[in-house]
Formats: structure tokens, C-alpha cells, sequence
């Protein structure tokens, strides 16, 4: 076997941008605590109604990454989780509508300087954070709570 070979039989199906993986292959990457949080994320992301997940090439650095969309925002992705196996990413896109509608002083600070600091492209806020721990993941997941409700019917 070649070095060449070998390296890319080694390559992590999340790097490997000529072979789509599966789900199951992108969560066995990421396995450990970084895993539980993967999936802490997916659950959460999938119980909102009507959001479809799908894997999708992002290109450098989010590569194989799990998208998710919803009819209620056709513009664009609900939010972005990239099953980095040494650090996953949720990115939350958020316009400039929504931060202006949103409690900003309601979310936890780290939450909302993520927002606030994110590269802002077309009035969109494009927030991301690396996932660390259960408490700093269901902080973020508010924000996705706000985002969804801000899609329902205005009573």
C-alpha cells in the first residue's frame, strides 16, 4: 500500500470532500462528548416542526455539514451543524429583523456577543460557536427557540 492510499483511507469521512459519508459515519467521527453534544443538537434542531435535515458539502472549513431548513424561512438555512469530530459548530443565521425584534439583553451574554460580533453579510448575522458543553449548548438552542417563534403567527 502507497502512503498515498493509506493516508486517504484514513481520512475522516467528514474531511473527504470526494465521498459523500452518511449520517451514521459523520456521528461515529465524532464520538465522545463531542458526539453527545452533536446529537443534544441534531434532537433539538429536528423537533422544531417541519425542519428537514440534509448533509451537504460546505467547502473549507465546515466541509460535510448537516443543513437544516424550514418552510418558514425559504431564504435561507435554519441553522448550520458542522460534525467537526474536534470540535463541532452550530451556526445560527439570524437578520437584522430578528435581532431587532429579539430580547437581545435576555440571552446569555456569551450567546449574544456571538450574534452581535458574528461577520454580518447582506443583513445577515452569521453566529457560530464551537459546542463545549451541555449548559453553553442548550444556551445557544434559545436562541433557535426565539428564532422559531419569531416565525409564528403575531397574536
Amino acid at each position: 500500500m502507497t502512503a498515498l492510499s493509506s493516508s486517504s483511507s484514513n481520512r475522516s469521512p467528514w474531511r473527504d470532500r470526494f465521498r459523500a459519508p452518511t449520517l451514521e459515519e459523520l456521528r461515529r467521527a465524532c464520538a465522545g462528548p463531542e458526539g453527545g453534544l452533536l446529537e443534544s443538537a441534531r434532537d433539538h434542531l429536528l423537533a422544531t416542526p417541519g425542519v428537514q435535515e440534509e448533509v451537504a458539502w460546505q467547502g473549507l472549513p465546515w466541509r460535510w455539514t448537516l443543513v437544516y431548513s424550514a418552510p418558514a424561512d425559504a431564504t435561507r438555512a435554519w441553522a448550520y451543524l458542522v460534525p467537526d469530530p474536534a470540535k463541532p459548530v452550530l451556526a445560527v443565521p439570524i437578520t437584522e429583523e430578528m435581532v431587532l425584534a429579539f430580547p437581545m439583553d435576555r440571552l446569555k451574554k456569551h450567546v449574544r456577543d456571538g450574534v452581535l460580533t458574528s461577520r454580518k453579510v447582506a443583513g445577515v448575522y452569521w453566529a457560530t460557536w464551537e459546542l463545549t458543553s451541555k449548559a453553553q449548548l442548550g444556551e445557544i438552542l434559545e436562541l433557535v427557540d426565539r428564532k422559531r417563534k419569531f416565525f409564528l403567527p403575531k397574536k
